[in-house]
Parts: C-alpha cells; structure tokens; sequence
C-alpha cells in the first residue's frame, strides 16, 4: 500500500525549477549529487547546494557516477550524478549502465540546450533520453511544469525493487524557469507484507523435510533490518550458505554455517555446485542471478526442491526458481525461523570449505607478492567497520574467495556489469557517507590506470584512504583467458609506472613493496596512519592460472 505525503510547507512564488528539483532529491534522502559540470547544469548545482545537496567535483565522468553507486551501497539512500550536456553524460553512460547492474539507485540529472534552441542548433547535440534508455529504469525530458512530481515519480521507480538508475533530461532555461514552491515530495510508505497462514504453512512444511538444505543468497537481502532475521532463519534450520560477491557479510563469514563465496571462479563454482547437487532443498533469498558466470544456466534440475525468498515475483529463466515467497524478505523469514533451532549439520559440506582454501592458498612466488597471501593479511585484519572496495581482473575474483566479510555489503564492487576504474572512486564515494569508517581500495594497475586522476580528488577533500595497487605489469584476467583458450598473449602486457611516486605527486604517501613481509608493515602503518597512502605492490600472477 503506498501512501504519498508531501509536507505541509506553504507555497511560495520564490525559487526556479532547479529549486523545486533540489527540495524533493533533499526530501528523499540524497545528501550527495557527483558530477563535472557545464554551464547547463549550473543552476542545479546552485539548488542543489542551497538544499543541502552536497556537489562534489569528480576529475571524470564514470567516477563520478562509481561515487554515486558507493553512497547507495552503503546508506540505502540515492545519490545523484549531474552530467552536463553532450560528452559530459556520453562519459557517464558506463557508469549508468554499471548501477543499472548493480542494482543501485541514482537520479541522474543531464543538461541540455535551451528549449529555444531545440530543432535549430547542433553543437554537442544528440538525445540524452534515447541513449539512456537501455541502461536506465527510467529516463524522459523533465515536465518543469511539474518538476518536484516529476523527480519524486522518477525516484519511486528509481528505489522500487530491483533498485536502479534513473534519468532526467533538464534543458538549461527550464532549470532557471522561476516557479511556485510546491511542498515537496516525500517517499511512498510501503507496509511490510507476509504470507497468508497457508502459504507459510507450505513454505514451512518444505523446509521441515529437508535434511541437508542449503541457502544461496544475493544482492537482494542487503537491506536495513534484514541481518537479524536472515541470521536468525539460517541458524534456527541450521542451514549452511554461500553467498554471491556483493551479498558477502550479510551473516559474518566466520559463522560456521558460511560456506564461502559463488560468482565468478570457475574453479571454485566447480566445488559449489558440487554442494548444490547435493543438497535436497535449496532457500534462495534475494538470490539476483546477475552476478553469476553463464554457468549458472540450468544449474540444477527442475525436479530440485527450491524456496526461493524474495520482494517482488522473479521471471528469468536462468535456473528454476521452485515455489516463491513473495513480500517483505524480513518478515517472511521470520515467520519462517522455528521457534526451537534445528542443530548445525554435521561434517558433510566440511569438504568444500577445505577445497577452496586449497585452492585459494597462498603460492610461492618466484618473484615479488603472492596476490593470494596479500589478500590473506588483509583477511587477518578486516575489522566490522572497515569499507573496502575491489576492482574488476582476476584480483577481484581471488579476493572474494579470501576476504571474509564481517558486515553486510562491507566490499563493494562491480560485479553486475563489471566496470574498471570502479574502486578507488567508489572507496570515495564510502568516505563521503561514512566519515569515520576506515576506508580501503584494493585494485589491479590497469584499474589504477584508468582512475588514478581521482587522487587528486581524495587529496583535495583529505581523505584518508588506503589504495593497494596490485601491479603486475598485465591484464591478468584476460592474459588467463588467452592462456586457457590456447591463444598467444595479445594486447594484455604493458609496463607500469611506479604508482608510489605517482601518489606523492597527488600529495598523497607512496609505498613501493616487493615482499609480504614488507606490504604487512606498510598496510599496517597506513591504517594507523590516517592519511591518504597509496601502496604500489609488486605481484606475481602466475597462482592466478590454478585459482581461477
């Protein structure tokens, strides 16, 4: 049931439309807009700041929209990207398409010429609506006659499961346009709905004849008041769990029902889907498939006992999906959870914790790092606050079956669309929104390549993050690729720069380690530290070839 309720501000003949627009993002929640502006979106800047929407100026486009997708990620609330006309939103686009697949939602804000000018002038003009279409939720030219209803209408589907992306086209003499003050717009609120008595009786009844169930859980259960019930329900039917990348510390990963992560490691997924083979019942909850490799396809017969726990009914077809329970997750699981708790299983998934840290332990390098044993020392010392974020190349891959999540969405990543350069602005972005967490990006150097101009960013606002390049001189990953598809290495070698002296001159402190005895004392020293360090990590790929 949705109920709409503006407040009861008067209206007044003061403001323009910009204002309108900034009242009712202020109204929902957004306290951060990224962007790079033009002189299109001037006005929405100014509006958005005298609301309390605080602008920050990115050094690229992408990154700004990766910033945007970080304070989601962390607070459950919107964030906006202002993209000026032209280039300005062509450069974002990827960022777009990246929340789109990572289920973030964000009011994306894009200039355009004046309306006078529409039909007739051609400079930097294409349409900003029909490019975002594919990779947005929602995206039309803004109706200034009734902009705050417009940007609230955009914002409902923009936070309607599965959250995501949407734009707003706003031509530069509208967004000055002066306009009446309306109330603003609030969010719908939404009651919690369960399933009827019979329904949860069959759920139930499901549940009570498995004997060894195991629960597959996704990007869908990290929301607010979630951790308890979802924690309650696994140990009350003593349930093993593994869970995809972006869901990992919903339930703390030391649990001993934690299985472990699935996604992306084709080595790894082998081990799993040895598990759900041999489960009787799988609980999927908030299980999104869009994280997963196409192997998932068909992943298990129709004939498999499924439960699958969700907000809204699923219609891929990726695998089945079995009976669904439809509604407020939180409250179905707890209707779900026994009242007395079944015992924790015995010995019989034990092997497939064992496999994959075989798989995943650290190597003997011939030369510089282990990427494995890096990703263990920082496993050792991952606290509940820390925010850490991931790049996309095999590191990635490697560090979700090693890092062991203690909170919920505690590594963000782009594993939806998979961008690149998505760490350090994203590690950004988690600063903003959560000052007093100690912050850590962890990425590959052709990642750090492609973003590495937002230090300046971070040193400008005097963020204190750690960034631990991987640098390894390669595209990893795809080099991998080229190996296992019997191909000769092309375009994947490159040569590095020294990243440390890059950093200092970002004004930021450099670290060059060539040991894991030397990177475990500069990664200390730059947690305790509380300045902006960036750790150039000379790596070794070669283990990548067995762990993935």
């Amino acid at each position: 049931m949705n109920d709409t309720r503006p407040t009861a501000a008067p209206t007044t003949n003061s403001g323009t439309v910009a204002d309108s627009i900034a009242r009712t993002m202020n109204a929902y929640g957004i306290e951060f807009a990224f962007g790079i502006p033009g002189n299109d979106v001037l006005e929405l800047v100014r509006a958005g700041e005298d609301a309390g929407v605080r602008f920050v100026l990115a050094k690229a486009e992408p990154s700004a929209a990766f910033m945007a997708d970080a304070v989601y990620q962390v607070t459950g609330k919107p964030a906006a990207l202002i993209a000026a006309l032209g280039p300005g939103i062509a450069n974002a686009i990827s960022g777009v398409a990246g929340a789109l697949m990572e289920r973030t939602a964000m009011l994306v804000l894009s200039g355009e010429m004046a309306t006078k000018q529409s039909g007739i002038y051609n400079h930097q003009v294409f349409d900003h609506v029909a490019l975002a279409a594919p990779v947005t939720k929602y995206a039309a030219t803004l109706n200034r006659q009734r902009a705050a209803q417009h940007v609230a209408r955009a914002l409902d589907i923009a936070t309607a499961h599965p959250a995501g992306p949407v734009l707003l086209n706003v031509a530069a003499d509208d967004g000055r346009a002066a306009m009446a003050q309306t109330p603003a717009f609030h969010p719908s609120t939404v009651l919690a709905a369960d399933l009827s008595d019979g329904a949860a009786n069959d759920a139930t009844d499901l549940l009570k004849t498995a004997r060894k169930p195991l629960a597959l859980i996704g990007r869908g259960a990290l929301r607010d008041g979630m951790r308890g019930p979802l924690q309650a329900f696994l140990e009350g039917w003593g349930m093993p769990f593994l869970a995809t990348y972006k869901a990992k510390g919903i339930v703390d990963e030391h649990h001993p029902l934690s299985l472990g992560s699935v996604g992306l490691s084709p080595v790894v997924d082998t081990e799993n889907h040895k598990a759900l083979t041999d489960a009787d019942l799988l609980v999927l909850i908030g299980f999104d498939p869009i994280e997963l490799r196409d192997a998932w396809v068909d992943a298990w017969p129709h004939a498999k006992a499924v439960l699958t726990v969700d907000w809204t009914a699923e219609t891929h077809r990726i695998f089945p999906l079995g009976r669904q329970a439809v509604g407020d997750v939180a409250a179905i699981l707890k209707q779900l959870t026994p009242t007395a708790a079944k015992p924790a299983p015995n010995d019989a998934f034990h092997p497939l914790k064992a496999k994959v840290t075989e798989i995943v332990r650290a190597r003997q390098p011939k030369k510089g790092i282990s990427p494995a044993g890096l990703f263990h020392t920082v496993d050792k010392r991952i606290r509940e606050d820390w925010i850490m974020t991931v790049d996309v190349g095999a590191h990635r891959i490697l560090a979700n079956h090693v890092l062991r999540c203690r909170s919920p969405g505690q590594l963000l990543q782009s594993n939806g669309l998979g961008c690149m350069g998505y760490a350090v602005p994203a590690a950004i972005g988690a600063k903003l929104a959560r000052p007093a967490a100690p912050v850590i990006a962890m990425l590959g150097d052709g990642c750090m390549l492609m973003t590495q101009g937002e230090l300046a960013l971070a040193a400008e606002l005097d963020l204190p993050l750690v960034v631990v390049v991987l640098n390894d001189a390669a595209l990893a990953l795809i080099k991998l690729k080229q190996s296992k598809m019997k191909m000769a290495a092309r375009a994947v070698d490159f040569k590095s720069p020294r990243f440390d002296v890059i950093a200092e001159g970002f004004g930021a402190k450099g670290v060059r380690v060539e040991t894991i005895g030397d990177f475990e004392k500069a990664f200390d020293e730059a947690i305790a530290s509380n300045r902006l360090t960036v750790i150039d990590a000379l790596c070794d790929p070669a283990e990548y070839w067995e762990q993935m």
